[in-house]
């Protein structure tokens, strides 16, 4: 019996060893955009030959007493009563709201086999395969307080993909149930640089008779390596289609020979046509920011593979009336606190605004169509006047800055069933110049 022991004991560690070295890449905590459920989080992603492996834990927020102990949870806390919606709201000032209300003790959860991987906005998905410690064909009751650890098991993402959407249900089909969808899941992925296949050996040939002196000919350049590429296209008003002069400052961000501190460097836009190029290599990823005066910047992160990369910017114009969508703005997951990443975008808009001290903005939040229409109108507002508030912080005066929230009201895509990370945008309109 010790002997049959040892050798299952030893086929279960050579199970692991295996597992473990077939892992191409693995992102403990991976930063997420957004939640639908705050119960359950990721703890691990892991990407293998074969599968997309997500570590998650769902815990029931009604904590047992024990549970207080095994975190420490400060006894004021512990005392401290649960914060009550009021019966009407101002816009702007934020308050807390309970994020459910149960019926009961105690809670179900599966995970619904149809769930999917989207990126790209949903150019690409990825199906669900399997789990591990939750059901898919009937719901598991989990006790308040209890912690359950299970897997998912998607297809595996393409190489490159390193932002994606967990989109497991819609909460229309599940009444009484909250769906694990998560918004903007930042995981490790790079491209796979392929290596070149090996020369197969030259035999040597027989040294041949001394040849006759040639004659001297023209020394010829080499030519260029076939890795150089570029990034080109044109900069254009977004309004009237008329090239402009705009400066292009890049920076190389990563590639094979990048120590991420690489100086920026400039180009000039053609004023015929808007024409400009920026020299680049393969395997690259550069930071790319566009300006004009008179005209709103944009900034954007390009990749170049093995092709040259065409990327056409389309300025809009300081006139009154002009809607543009703040780009790289990021919050907590389910929160509205503003992450560090979106005050170079704020920053350049701040800049805006001092260079046109008259000029009044209205600033209007939006999120996806998934989910409850008041929770979506709340997290739009407050999301909202977070980013005013930190425009009055860099000292731009609150007259000049309207803040608005209509939840998912307004969408760029409507279509139902999928999630849709267009849909989740702050946009900014001119009111006066």
């Amino acid at each position: 019996m010790q002997l049959r022991l040892i050798i299952l004991l030893l086929g279960w560690l050579l199970t692991l060893s295996a597992v473990a070295q077939s892992v191409d890449y693995s992102t403990p905590k991976p930063r997420v955009d957004d939640v639908n459920d705050p119960d359950v989080v990721i703890n691990r992603i892991d990407l293998t030959a074969k599968y997309t492996i997500i570590y998650m834990r769902f815990r029931d927020r009604n904590l047992t007493q024990a549970d207080e102990e095994e975190q420490d949870v400060p006894r004021k806390e512990k005392s401290k009563p649960a914060p009550k919606r009021p019966p009407f709201r101002f816009p702007g000032i934020p308050y807390p709201i309970p994020d459910r209300i149960e019926a009961d003790d105690s809670r179900t959860i599966h995970f619904v086999p149809t769930a999917r991987l989207y990126a790209n906005g949903g150019a690409r998905s990825f199906k669900f395969l399997k789990a591990d410690n939750i059901p898919t064909d009937k719901r598991r009751k989990v006790r308040p307080g209890e912690k359950v650890d299970f897997v998912a098991y998607f297809e595996r993402l393409d190489p490159g993909i390193e932002v994606f959407d967990l989109f497991e249900c819609s909460d229309r089909n599940r009444p009484g149930e909250t769906c694990f969808n998560f918004w903007g899941v930042h995981v490790i992925n790079p491209l796979k640089r392929t290596t070149p296949p090996a020369t197969p050996p030259v035999k040597p040939k027989p040294t041949p008779p001394p040849a006759p002196k040639p004659t001297p000919v023209p020394e010829v350049k080499p030519t260029p390596p076939t890795d150089v590429l570029a990034i080109k296209g044109t900069v254009r008003d977004a309004k009237t289609g008329k090239a402009v002069p705009a400066t292009l400052t890049y920076r190389l961000l990563s590639g094979p020979e990048s120590g991420g501190d690489e100086a920026a460097d400039s180009v000039r836009a053609q004023a015929g046509d808007g024409a400009y190029r920026i020299p680049g290599n393969a395997l690259t990823v550069w930071d790319v920011t566009v300006s004009a005066k008179g005209y709103f910047g944009q900034r954007d992160t390009v990749a170049i593979a093995r092709a040259e990369k065409t990327v056409n910017f389309e300025l809009v114009p300081i006139v009154a009336g002009a809607k543009i969508t703040l780009k790289n703005i990021y919050f907590a997951q389910s929160k509205y606190e503003l992450q560090a990443e979106s005050f170079p975008e704020l920053d350049r808009l701040v800049t805006v605004m001092r260079q046109n001290p008259t000029m009044t903005i209205k600033l209007e939040g939006h999120t996806d169509i998934i989910g409850d229409f008041d929770a979506n109108l709340e997290l739009s507002r407050n999301r909202v006047f977070a980013v005013k508030r930190y425009l009055l912080s860099k000292g731009i005066a609150t007259t000049r800055v309207e803040a608005v929230g209509y939840g998912h009201s307004r969408p760029i895509n409507s279509t139902r069933g999928t999630p849709h990370p267009e849909n989740r945008r702050v946009e900014m309109v001119i009111t006066k110049v």
